[in-house]
């Protein structure tokens, strides 16, 4: 997915670019991202450890990797009583933006962070699996959509896509055989036409583990990307889960 090119005119050192792989990829980083982002302001240490189940002092190092890589900020607490001040935690906002997806054209700092990743996972030897991969870690981390628990029809299942997809920007329209769901826009087609495998496969990813989660006889067969270039279409092809 996408970092510096917008944000400083040097390109940002390979080993740099895979630390940051490396951080998101962590399961324990993963739910301490969704902790900070579910409380919305500023964690200790031993707050966001207590969140996600680990000690402390393993979840100080996570938080140190998370900040290392400009994903997680930290600053030490205001206080005007006596004692040391602890040291907190909060999300960085770029981090925050794509966590929630909350603006259908992601700012130059949201594009640049997924052009990053997209070069970084475009490296490894099996990209289509990385990059499915990367989009189930995505979606577990996408702690501000609710998804219901009941049982649901195949109609209220793509009702439940179709508005996550409107959430993250794609402009999505249902096809009348309920067999696709078409998207008219792309919040990330510049990065997508230079990393199509990945951000199509991330974007693939994070599709099949949300209806996975889903009661419902859906599943999510493919994406075809591009299917028409201006606009740009793509088409996320839906069948019937075994």
């Amino acid at each position: 997915m996408p970092l510096m090119d917008a944000i400083a005119p040097a390109p940002r050192p390979a080993a740099q670019q895979r630390a940051t792989y490396r951080a998101l990829a962590g399961e324990s980083r993963q739910a301490i991202l969704a902790a900070l982002h579910q409380v919305g302001g500023p964690l200790g240490a031993a707050e966001a450890a207590a969140s996600v189940g680990l000690h402390p002092n393993t979840a100080r190092v996570h938080l140190e990797v998370l900040c290392s890589v400009g994903l997680v900020e930290r600053r030490t607490e205001d206080r005007a009583r006596r004692g040391r001040p602890r040291v907190l935690y909060q999300m960085a906002a770029p981090t925050r933006s794509l966590l929630e997806g909350r603006s259908p054209e992601p700012d130059a700092s949201y594009r640049e962070l997924a052009r990053l990743l997209a070069r970084q996972l475009s490296e490894l030897p099996d990209v289509p699996s990385e990059a499915l991969r990367a989009g189930r870690s995505w979606a577990a981390v996408l702690s501000n959509v609710a998804l219901p628990t009941q049982r649901l029809s195949r109609h209220e299942t793509i009702d439940v896509v179709a508005g996550l997809l409107t959430r993250l920007g794609f402009e999505p329209k249902v096809g009348l055989a309920a067999d696709r769901i078409v998207l008219h826009h792309c919040p990330f087609e510049e990065v997508a036409r230079e990393s199509c495998a990945v951000v199509c496969g991330i974007h693939l990813g994070m599709l099949k583990a949300t209806v996975e989660r889903l009661d419902s006889p859906v599943d999510v067969a493919g994406l075809e990307p591009f299917v028409t270039g201006d606009p740009c279409a793509c088409i996320v092809r839906l069948a019937t889960r075994e």
